[in-house]
């Protein structure tokens, strides 16, 4: 195997690039792709299917015959590398990829299914497969092999065997692998270290190929080592060295200091990526091999680029978006910190609104630009969710209007239906939230300042609040945006319809969390906190501060709601 589809089938199946040629007609190329992700008995994994699915894709591209098998138990996982052997004797190249747990004792490596427990030590020829199994079934290809692990994580079962008393060597990550042949294996990490299972799905990868014949030198032109490695490694010219060091920056591997680039003989370090040459052919890599190359990690340099643009985005505060048409409109709030609760000298001040505390909001959410309306709950009762309940909207009218006469179970259910729906999380504000979110960076009890009038608000305007003055009283809710929204862009914080939170009653801060979250231990749950003030209230009940609360399962035509939605990193 020459070093040229080394590298290019290396940058293919692993970064899902096509830079091979032509596909091989069927049965030349075949491939085994495993993804274990959910265990029983040990930390499920988040990147395990992700990467299955870009390896498949990539490897189907370049014309191989491709068999993905998920969260395979022990039984599973044994028959699908039986079935695979067969498939790869009768092959000219084979490829096998597994992402999942795998552990290595007493220098020998192995790959956990599913549903293995291992209590101790001595259960592990009995739970899982040895990787000497998928090595058998891969080398009965009569052409390259290729063996992928993404399994170099901390031993989730190490503990265990330790407090059993094991009687053997338990080892991190996993032991380096003597294939024979032509075969090459990816390691997602050296010899007795681990990697983590990360949130991207490009894996850091060390390759090793073992060659028939170790003593070979592997140039064209057989050489003693020379002072300038760079003149004499493998035939190449300087420029296309340099071009292959900028490809492997490009896609992500840190190619370390130009003369350590290739080797002259059986070994070469590239960063985290190594590699040993071999066998009948030479290892010459040209000028057209580097271009490729070159052209691939700019490639993906340029979509890796664009990904993190594009998270950014959603992360941006300010940004609004609808997750579909009859979903509530969002907008995305700044991660920052504020004071939450009242001053004793602020008007309207209770003592529920104490003590004041300084609550840290970590990272952007999003947050109803109006309040839920009706046509955007009656679309959820449509489409058979909200318990099929359609709540009396007392003759004023549904459309745009908050929804109204609804109960912090119904809140739930609504929230619960819309994240089946976009596959998004949707949910109530915590109490802490929604008060930041109010407040939008103000400090006074309204984001209109000292005062509020019935021109910003809907409330019962015989009464005044401060120094402000007495107006209307409407006697029913308004369609929402109706009054100007806040600094972050939020209608209606203040008046027509009070909104429901996820956190339980307690009758004081004393305790609360100071991180953002719901306050849903001790208190009182059956019991739900209520913020905002209705059509109904009084001024001082529009506060930020102010707290109302009522049983989870009470409805009546004040209450409605506000949802908010997590952002993905």
């Amino acid at each position: 195997m020459s070093l040229r589809s080394l590298v290019l089938l290396a940058g293919a199946a692993l970064l899902g690039l096509q830079v091979l040629a032509a596909p091989a007609s069927a049965g030349q190329r075949v491939a085994l792709v495993i993804g274990n992700a959910s265990y029983a008995h040990a930390p499920s994994l988040a990147n395990p299917l992700n990467d299955a699915t870009d390896i498949g894709a990539a490897l189907d591209r370049l014309g191989f015959a491709v068999t993905r098998i998920d969260n395979a138990d022990q039984v599973e996982l044994r028959r699908g590398l039986q079935q695979f052997s067969l498939a790869a004797s009768a092959s000219k190249m084979a490829v096998v990829f597994y992402a999942g747990h795998g552990i290595e004792v007493d220098k020998r490596n192995f790959l956990i299914p599913i549903d293995a427990r291992l209590r101790s030590d001595a259960d592990v020829e009995f739970e899982t497969v040895p990787l000497d199994l998928l090595s058998r079934a891969v080398e009965r290809a009569k052409g390259l092999r290729l063996i992928i692990l993404d399994a170099c994580r901390d031993n989730p079962f190490a503990v265990a065997m330790q407090r059993s008393g094991a009687t053997r060597s338990i080892g991190r990550g996993l032991a380096s692998v003597e294939p024979s042949g032509e075969t090459l294996v990816a390691y997602a990490a050296k010899e007795g270290t681990v990697a983590s299972d990360g949130e991207g799905r490009k894996p850091n990868v060390q390759i090793a190929v073992t060659p028939d014949e170790p003593e070979r030198v592997v140039s064209p032109e057989p050489a003693p080592p020379a002072p300038d490695v760079e003149e004499a490694s493998l035939g190449l010219e300087r420029a296309e060295r340099r071009q292959i060091q900028m490809g492997l920056a490009a896609l992500g591997f840190d190619p370390g200091p130009a003369d350590g680039l290739f080797g002259q003989r059986t070994r070469a370090s590239i960063g985290g990526w190594q590699s040993s040459q071999g066998g009948n052919e030479t290892g010459y890599l040209d000028a057209e091999a580097a271009k490729l190359l070159l052209a691939a990690g700019e490639e993906a340099a340029r979509k890796r680029a664009a990904e993190e643009e594009r998270k950014r985005a959603a992360m941006r505060p300010g940004r609004m978006f609808r997750d579909c048409p009859e979903c509530p409109e969002m907008v995305v709030v700044p991660a920052g910190s504020f004071t939450m609760g009242s001053p004793s000298s602020e008007e309207g001040h209770e003592d529920g609104e104490g003590p004041q505390h300084r609550v840290s909001i970590p990272a952007p959410f999003a947050v109803g630009k109006y309040e839920v309306t009706f046509s955007e709950w009656d679309a959820c009762v449509t489409a058979g969710g909200c318990n099929g309940y359609r709540p009396d909207d007392r003759g004023w009218g549904r459309g745009r209007r908050p929804v109204i006469n609804v109960s912090w179970d119904d809140a739930k259910s609504y929230v619960g239906w819309l994240s089946r729906k976009t596959g998004k999380r949707y949910r109530l504000l915590s109490e802490a939230e929604w008060e930041y979110a109010a407040r939008a960076g103000t400090t006074g009890p309204f984001h209109f300042g000292s005062t509020i009038s019935t021109d910003q608000a809907n409330y019962d305007g015989n009464y005044a609040y401060g120094s402000g003055r007495k107006g209307s009283y409407r006697r029913r809710s308004l369609p929402v945006g109706s009054f100007p929204a806040n600094a972050f862009g939020l209608h209606d914080v203040h008046g027509n319809v009070w909104e429901w939170v996820e956190d339980c009653w307690h009758g004081s801060y004393a305790g609360a969390p100071t991180d953002g979250g719901a306050w849903v231990s001790g208190g009182d749950c059956g019991t739900r906190v209520l913020r905002g003030g209705s059509w109904d209230s009084l001024p001082r009940g529009l506060r930020f501060a102010y707290r109302g609360w009522y049983s989870s399962e009470t409805r009546f035509n004040g209450l409605g709601f506000r949802v908010s939605r997590t952002l993905s990193p």
